[in-house]
């Protein structure tokens, strides 16, 4: 997934959920009893990884849409021209 743009930050955190996971839970039962640490901390991994994969880009489309028009249509030109450069 990092070759295809995902942060390897993101990729350490979903490797950790996966991996704490599978090891803390037993076969057909979730008791977060038996170590409340691991069930905090990967609590903290599922927030960060929604933080950054679905809020924090929320938040920046949403800023960027209410920037002026011309503005919007200024960058669009700059972003093809930066493309059809980096094709030739």
């Amino acid at each position: 997934m990092v070759a295809n743009g995902l942060s390897p930050m993101i990729q350490q955190a979903f490797d950790a959920v996966r991996v704490i996971g599978n090891e803390s839970v037993h076969p057909g039962q979730i008791d977060l009893r038996d170590n409340p640490d691991t069930a905090f901390q990967l609590f903290n991994l599922v927030n960060f990884i929604v933080q950054e994969m679905i809020t924090k880009p929320h938040q920046i489309q949403e800023i960027y849409n209410k920037l002026p028009q011309g503005k919007l249509q200024q960058i669009e030109e700059r972003d093809q021209k930066s493309q059809s450069i980096t094709h030739s």
